[in-house]
């Protein structure tokens, strides 16, 4: 019983957790914080496993942000990811530089029979230079080339 329920678990697990993507690029803008609005692209070099890049920024300041997310689909509704990426965002701002640290986890939707996506993610931010913590977040609504 004990080996039935393990192999029940395993089976489970392995069935809701493929790795998938809807899309091999999406290109768009994307808003929030700590970047207001911007460019964005998120491209897949293999399945499960995706670069996203955002430059914009607000006022006088200008932000890049790069991102390396892991990218799982969810069993329903069909063409709703979940992910998770880490990555650096460097920037300036009347003289000063900025360098920070992004975690994100968020949900990636994908239309069947049109080639939109909306992302909506949220994690901490760390501020190196200068210095700070914070909690940020977006919203992208990109083209996607499949």
């Amino acid at each position: 019983m004990k080996n039935l329920s393990l192999t029940t678990l395993l089976f489970l697990a392995v069935s809701t957790c493929s790795w998938s993507q809807q899309y091999k690029t999406a290109v768009g803008i994307k808003g929030g914080y700590p970047s207001l609005g911007g460019l964005d692209v998120k491209h897949f070099l293999r399945p499960g496993f995706a670069v996203e890049g955002t430059i914009g920024g607000f006022s006088n300041t200008l932000l890049i942000s790069a991102l390396v997310e892991v990218q799982q689909s969810l069993p329903e509704p069909t063409g709703l990811d979940w992910y998770a990426g880490l990555g650096p965002i460097l920037g300036v701002t009347s003289g000063t530089y900025i360098l920070s640290v992004n975690g994100v986890v968020g949900v990636d939707y994908t239309f069947q029979d049109f080639p939109l996506n909306l992302s909506l993610d949220t994690g901490p931010v760390l501020s190196l230079s200068p210095f700070g913590f914070g909690w940020g977040g977006g919203l992208a609504i990109r083209y996607a080339f499949k």
